[in-house]
């Protein structure tokens, strides 16, 4: 998916009705997608690396499914399941579906979340992989706290990058590859919407 594009996936709600159910769903500009309630139709699901789906539990607190689209024609396919527009595929990297505990990312994320395990190929990918583990980040604050609010959410996930960025592959604080990663972050996040922009990431409640 072409990442030469600025705009990022930012958030309007949108009626998802599959069979007998009414959702909303909240499309953020190149980033990620919540969904309160849902059902995706079945259909083949590319195989998701062990660690992210691992990750993800962690992150989420919660066992979730992920399910990496393994084309650009099953993103595709992932999208309309649930009426987002097929048109503006390359414009989504990820949605949840938080009641029934799934998290679909897009192939360019998942690839990116793999780019970002070889030291070697980091470098030379780091817009990539930084967006991919803000995306990671952004889905599961939505599973962790059952919430559509996108701006408390991408708070969330920017407060959280560095400590991931760590986790995820002992990228050392306050290195010069560490400031580059959160720098691409940062640089996409600002193309999003004022609604999706300085929020803050309060303690959850409850």
């Amino acid at each position: 998916m072409p990442w030469a594009r600025t705009r990022i996936l930012t958030s309007a709600l949108v009626l998802v009705v599959l069979t007998a159910f009414l959702c909303a769903a909240v499309k953020e500009a190149g980033a990620n997608t919540a969904v309160g309630v849902g059902h995706a139709a079945p259909g083949t699901r590319a195989q998701t690396n062990a660690w992210i789906s691992a990750e993800a539990d962690y992150l989420s607190g919660r066992k979730v499914t992920v399910v990496c689209a393994a084309t650009a024609q099953e993103w595709v396919q992932r999208l309309t399941e649930v009426g987002l527009p097929a048109v503006e595929a390359d414009e989504y990297y990820g949605f949840s579906l938080i009641h029934r505990g799934e998290i679909h990312l897009s192939p360019y994320v998942c690839e990116g979340l793999r780019l970002g395990a070889v030291a070697s190929k980091r470098r030379s990918h780091e817009l990539q992989v930084a967006w991919s583990v803000n995306v990671l980040l952004h889905e599961t604050v939505h599973m962790a706290r059952s919430t559509l609010d996108e701006k408390l959410t991408e708070a969330c996930a920017r407060a959280g990058l560095p400590i991931e960025l760590h986790r995820l592959y002992r990228v050392p604080y306050y290195s010069a590859q560490m400031s580059r990663l959160t720098s691409a972050a940062t640089w996409f996040r600002r193309t999003q919407p004022p609604s999706y922009q300085g929020g803050t990431c309060s303690a959850p409640t409850g």
